[in-house]
């Protein structure tokens, strides 16, 4: 076994940037195109027969906005004050369940009689050809649930427990053409209804839009009857409570000799002590008054003299005249005094009478001063019976305090029963004005136009989706199969699965591959001399100046080009070299005598088992200068070829020539392969292009390196350089087309 050479391993893995992948994966696919336009064929013609078959269906589409429920009570003041009530997403979401209930489906068939229509009773629709065949065929799977069931309701359903049946069926297949969802961030709700005609598509949504109205409008009736029923009933009961309150005040405060002065209540003991406090001061103001009074005529009186500088005497109408008498006499006396003499009789009389005028008025101040005293002594008695009085009545006010808090008792809660009747009198006349100035609380704001192109099968739509799935799913296909594909295709897969370099890909020749002499000696510019001459060159590089070497083409398994290549690569080498031996090795399946155009004959099995020498076997001058050793024939190859003959013989052949080309069978197939390549200096491993399997290559690998047998190279043989260009796998085998110039006569 030979070194090998460190020019020959390889010195870094390829790197793969995104170009070279991208030009990879696009040459896959064009690789690949006839396959995906059939998967997409697959796919496509199917969605165009359903789509041309497919029966189109409509769809119209309202819109209603919901209001808050209290909106519509006008005569609210909590609607005056704060405007409308908020709405949660809670109540438009059960608005919207409210619409697609079962209830409304069920007036809008009604209304409709949706019941007589085939497109909602399979009754009345006839079953289609395809699908009373399939039933025929399979009728658990095939035959709808209604027919089956139709056949058993008559014996065990009656005819109304049939009918509610059949209708509760036509209100599902009803329900299941309806979508109701609410926009987002609004009142709105969005209702939408599917249907064979695009008419009446149109006429079912603005009909159950209508419904939903007319429903909500009846909601608030009944809601508002059943209020003011309630409130009439509790009304009722509060006015006989407001009564029998207003009885046990009446009846208590009779009983107590309680009174009601405007809007206090007091008793009548109350009215009496103010009245007697009111008297009792005016009548001690009275009293001290007069008191004064006399208190200052007495004084006058002590003074002597003063008593008619009194207002009493001062005031007093006869004392006025006495007065005013007393003065005239006193003028007359004045003036006879200047006539007469004092005791002249005019005078004695004028002087009489001015006495008696001054006794009256002494005698009428007397009186005066006598009626203050008695005015005084009556004030004082007055208000001492006045104070007596009050005092029994507080007295008697003391015990009637109880009696005044239960009557405060009973009037509060006559006046609470009297509120609350007055409230629910005012809501009950209120309700009864509500009832009728009723609305819906919701509204159509874009009722249902007759759509005007079908909603189903959205052919586009399908068709787009059907070419884009089928495309991907195509290329998807060729990608799984390129990556299932166990074949070697690249000079990277091959460094990569073998860990050795490729020395040569050889290109494939489908019309002379039985001719290979010509094809490399004839046309040296030719594909196939070029291929074989770089694996010449890298045979060279690895090569001694004194060794010769001995080289031996192995692969796998059959069929892979041992024999071809081992004849080019001898042909090639015995144009520079003037001692090249070929020898067919493989003595189980010979063929490099039938390519050489040769009769099979004795040869390197007979050399081996000594029934004949070398020489005797030896074909000379084959395609030139090329000696040839053909297989030969011998019923015990495997024993000569194990045995110590084939060593001896290499040896000897290593003196006679300086190159011995080596035809090996199959390493998976036969051990003398093993046997052979430990006697060869160079062990070339063929792996045939896009056929070889990747795990034959890792075991035939295996099978040598376990033997200590480390082959020198890889050649990727019968290489498609059209399709091998295309694949694009970045090695140099993909610029073939580039360089197809250099190749010619």
């Amino acid at each position: 076994m030979t070194i090998r050479d460190p020019l020959s391993a390889p010195t870094a893995q390829p790197t793969k940037d995104f170009r070279q992948t991208a030009r990879w994966a696009w040459r896959l696919v064009w690789r690949g195109k006839y396959l995906i336009l059939a998967v997409m064929a697959l796919v496509l013609v199917p969605t165009i027969l359903f789509l041309q078959q497919a029966t189109p269906r409509y769809t119209a589409a309202a819109q209603i906005m919901i209001e808050a429920p209290g909106t519509n009570d006008v005569l609210s003041d909590r609607s005056m004050m704060f405007g409308r009530p908020f709405m949660s997403d809670a109540i438009i979401q059960t608005e919207a369940e409210l619409i697609a209930s079962s209830t409304l489906a069920r007036r809008a068939v009604e209304k409709l009689r949706l019941d007589r229509d085939p497109e909602f009773n399979e009754a009345l629709r006839e079953p289609k050809p395809l699908a009373a065949f399939l039933a025929s065929l399979n009728p658990a799977t095939w035959i709808p649930d209604s027919w089956t069931e139709r056949k058993d309701e008559g014996q065990r359903l009656g005819p109304l427990a049939r009918e509610e049946v059949e209708r509760a069926r036509i209100v599902r297949a009803f329900s299941t053409r309806l979508s109701v969802r609410p926009q987002r961030r609004s009142h709105i709700i969005a209702l939408q209804f599917v249907s064979e005609d695009r008419e009446k598509a149109a006429l079912i949504t603005n009909t159950l839009a209508e419904l939903y109205l007319v429903d909500r409008l009846e909601a608030s009736f009944d809601e508002a009857r059943q209020v003011s029923r309630w409130l009439g009933e509790r009304l009722e009961t509060l006015r006989r409570d407001v009564v029998a309150a207003e009885n046990a005040v009446e009846q208590f405060r009779s009983e107590h000799g309680l009174r009601r002065k405007t809007e206090r209540q007091v008793t009548i003991n109350d009215q009496q002590l103010s009245e007697l406090n009111s008297r009792l001061v005016v009548a001690r103001a009275d009293l001290a008054q007069k008191q004064a009074r006399l208190e200052q005529v007495r004084v006058l009186v002590r003074l002597r003299g003063s008593v008619d500088t009194s207002s009493d005497v001062l005031q007093s109408p006869l004392i006025q005249r006495l007065r005013e008498q007393e003065a005239q006499k006193s003028r007359e006396m004045s003036e006879a005094l200047k006539t007469y003499g004092e005791r002249h009789p005019r005078m004695l009389g004028l002087r009489a009478d001015l006495n008696d005028l001054r006794g009256k008025i002494s005698s009428e101040i007397e009186k005066i001063a006598a009626s203050i005293a008695n005015d005084v002594e009556v004030a004082a008695a007055g208000v001492h019976s006045l104070e007596r009085e009050l005092d029994g009545l507080r007295q008697q006010n003391n015990v009637a305090g109880a009696a005044e808090v239960r009557l405060r008792e009973l009037e509060r809660q006559s006046d609470a029963t009297k509120s609350l009747y007055e409230a629910f009198l005012s809501r009950f006349k209120r309700e009864a004005e509500q009832e009728r100035m009723q609305r819906a609380n919701a509204r159509i704001v874009s009722p249902a136009d007759i759509p005007v192109v079908p909603s189903y099968p959205p052919k586009r739509a399908m068709l787009a989706l059907a070419a884009l799935l089928s495309l991907v799913g195509g290329v998807a296909l060729v990608f799984l199969i390129d990556h299932l594909d166990n074949a070697v295709r690249s000079a990277d897969d091959a460094e990569e699965l073998t860990g050795l370099p490729v020395l040569a890909m050889i290109p494939y020749q489908r019309g002379n591959a039985d001719r290979p002499a010509e094809e490399v000696l004839q046309r040296p510019r030719s594909a196939l001399a070029d291929g074989v001459r770089s694996l010449r060159t890298a045979l060279h590089l690895g090569e001694g100046p004194e060794t010769p070497n001995v080289v031996l083409v192995t692969s796998s398994v059959p069929k892979e080009g041992k024999t071809f290549v081992s004849l080019c690569l001898a042909l090639l080498f015995s144009k520079v070299d003037e001692r090249v031996l070929l020898i067919d090795g493989d003595v189980h399946r010979p063929r490099l005598h039938k390519a050489l155009g040769l009769e099979a004959g004795r040869g390197f099995a007979e050399v081996l088992s000594g029934k004949c020498s070398f020489d005797e076997a030896l074909h000379r001058g084959v395609g030139g200068s090329l000696d040839f050793l053909p297989a030969g024939h011998m019923p015990e190859q495997a024993e000569a070829i194990q045995g110590t003959q084939v060593e001896a013989l290499i040896a000897d052949l290593r003196r006679r020539y300086t190159r011995i080309i080596i035809d090996s069978p199959p390493v998976l197939a036969v051990a003398d392969t093993r046997v052979l390549a430990r006697l060869a200096d160079r062990v070339v491993y063929l792996v045939r292009w896009n056929s070889t399997p990747r795990d034959a290559v890792r075991n035939g690998m295996k099978l040598l390196r376990s033997a200590g047998i480390g082959p020198y190279g890889v050649v990727l043989s019968q290489v498609n350089q059209r399709k091998h260009a295309g694949y694009g796998y970045g090695d140099y085998g993909q610029y073939y087309g580039r360089y197809r110039d250099y190749y010619g006569e």
